[in-house]
């Protein structure tokens, strides 16, 4: 298995049949086996998180689909005003919070899970040859000072909700926010996520290119006792082979 950091919250994960590629919006792809099935999946409409340059993979690999939160909201007049192909949205399947659905069939079965998310969109679980991911999106324990106490409550409650209905799963591979914009709060969400469940390889994401702050977390009493899990990413296009 294969993980590419490509910017942002952007990752690809391949394996031997299949490409995830998560929340895309910038930098440079990798080059895939067109024999394999291309995975797409865009947690919500933020422009960070989206851009409609994934549609124009349909043009290189011919076994693509694409799994979009449904806050997306894409009609062919639209598609063609902005110069993409409205066929694309025959390949995109798209998912409120808490469904799930397959894709492929019995010797290539994904299946899909969502997650609401304390933003907008959804988190995605994914299922593809014998292997787990979590992909958050923004769905986070954002607390921003300066919002009333009321509206980090309400915050708080919604993601410890959503976590708290996958505690105890196991993930081979989750990717989580660490944003350094929340200042003190940063590491709130990655804390409870890695309480409540299990995962081998945890990738911070959110981090505006700040990547000191995976090191400065896993100085944190959680940071260190889930410091062997916690990748450190240092750039851009970085690759791990795990």
């Amino acid at each position: 298995m294969k993980i590419t950091y490509i910017a942002h919250s952007g990752f690809c994960v391949e394996l031997e049949k299949h490409v995830l590629l998560f929340d895309y919006f910038t930098g440079e792809l990798p080059s895939w086996d067109k024999e394999k099935t291309i995975l797409v999946f865009a947690s919500h409409k933020h422009q960070d998180h989206f851009s409609l340059r994934i549609l124009e993979l349909r043009k290189e690999y011919p076994h693509i689909h694409y799994f979009f939160g449904n806050d997306i909201k894409l009609k062919p007049d639209y598609l063609l005003r902005k110069k993409a192909d409205p066929e694309a949205l025959s390949d995109v399947t798209v998912m409120k919070a808490h469904e799930q659905t397959g894709y492929g069939g019995e010797s290539q079965a994904v299946t899909v899970r969502t997650l609401k998310s304390t933003d907008e969109g959804v988190a995605f679980l994914v299922e593809a040859e014998g292997k787990t991911f979590y992909h958050a999106g923004d769905l986070n324990w954002w607390h921003w000072e300066g919002e009333p106490a009321s509206w980090n409550r309400n915050m708080e409650t919604g993601f410890r909700r959503e976590i708290d209905s996958i505690a105890g799963e196991r993930f081979d591979a989750a990717f989580v926010p660490l944003d350094p914009r929340l200042e003190a709060a940063y590491g709130l969400g990655m804390d409870y996520f890695l309480q409540k469940t299990s995962a081998t390889h945890v990738f911070p994401m959110h981090m505006w290119e700040e990547y000191g702050y995976i090191s400065k977390y896993k100085e944190t009493q959680t940071g260190r006792q889930h410091a062997a899990q916690i990748v450190d990413i240092s750039r851009r296009g970085e690759e791990f082979m795990l």
